[in-house]
């Protein structure tokens, strides 16, 4: 996936942050924090992860529906990635005990959070902003009102493992929608992202200081969307890391390992003549392509989950 962003689509990645802060990233625990408003957010995330060498490390707390996507969600199970049923009475234990088992993980890894809980549409976020006036908490503009709830109990659970959170906010340049169809139909995007490396220390200890930290760093990332907007870039230098040759060459492997027989099977079935044997061969390669086109299906955004529709009670972090 990170190959076809990069070298097939040719995606531009531009990184804005603290120069003092560069030299840390892919060398510590980290807990990122992403805004969750585009169909590939998640795959520029792999995309730095990449460049910084935590690729195969990086976790993330997804919805439960994800651990039966074929091939991705049984790779994730594998990889201990965090899931959740999005029912905090359900997900308090269970998110905690996955959580405690990354204390001993042997390499550096990165968690992310999308503490929005769903992506970013005009919908969720009027009823969003319903809430948050009824909490007497300020309007986002570009943002949901962050769950609160996961934040605290991952930085809980990583405190003295993870070493800073990293505030993260993606946009993409012109006004661009990116799609994953477009990105494997070789469309080329610019995506920008603004890295801000917050120690994990001054994250408060207690639970409503926490959330009221958390509600103050999305006030302050609808202040940088808004910045983007405005100007065209993010605050900051540009600090980006180029393009590693890795993961262009996995895909050239795996793609010979796999594709070479596959095309002689195929070679051999529409030799044999038989129109039941073709028929069948047929009908593998329609479901096959129905399978990916409906995992793609998955990133759409008029295609999303239903979470964060219907109102939340005012009480609700």
């Amino acid at each position: 996936m990170v190959a076809a962003l990069e070298w097939w689509s040719g995606t531009e990645c531009t990184l804005y942050t603290d120069p003092k802060s560069y030299p840390l990233y892919g060398n510590e625990n980290a807990i990122v924090v992403l805004n969750h408003a585009f169909e590939i957010d998640f795959l520029c995330g792999w995309t730095f992860c990449e460049r910084f060498g935590v690729l195969g490390s990086s976790k993330v707390l997804a919805k439960k529906e994800l651990a039966y996507v074929p091939v991705i969600g049984w790779m994730w199970y594998f990889l201990e990635i965090v899931f959740c049923k999005r029912k905090w009475e359900e997900d308090r234990t269970t998110v905690a005990q996955s959580l405690q088992n990354l204390r001993d993980y042997p390499e550096n890894y990165w968690f992310l959070l999308y503490c929005e809980g769903t992506r970013f549409t005009p919908k969720k976020h009027q009823i969003s902003m319903q809430v948050a006036e009824g909490k007497g908490l300020p309007q986002l503009k570009y943002h949901l009102l962050p769950r609160t709830k996961g934040f605290y109990v991952t930085v809980q659970n990583l405190r003295g493992t993870a070493a800073a959170v990293y505030d993260s906010t993606l946009n993409f340049r012109n006004n661009e929608v990116p799609t994953l169809l477009g990105i494997l139909n070789g469309k080329k995007y610019h995506a920008d992202l603004y890295v801000r490396r917050i120690p994990l220390e001054s994250v408060p200890d207690d639970e409503a200081e926490c959330a009221a930290w958390l509600h103050k760093l999305y006030q302050e990332k609808d202040s940088f969307q808004d910045h983007y907007t405005r100007t065209g870039r993010f605050p900051g230098p540009i600090m980006s890391p180029p393009r590693r040759p890795w993961s262009l060459i996995n895909w050239l492997f795996w793609s010979c390992v796999v594709l070479y027989p596959l095309g002689l099977l195929l070679a051999q079935l529409l030799s044999s003549g038989s129109v039941l044997t073709i028929t069948a061969a047929g009908v593998v390669c329609s479901s096959v392509s129905m399978g990916i086109r409906w995992m793609i299906g998955q990133t759409e955004i008029d295609k999303g989950s239903n979470y964060g529709i219907k109102t939340a009670p005012v009480n609700n972090n």
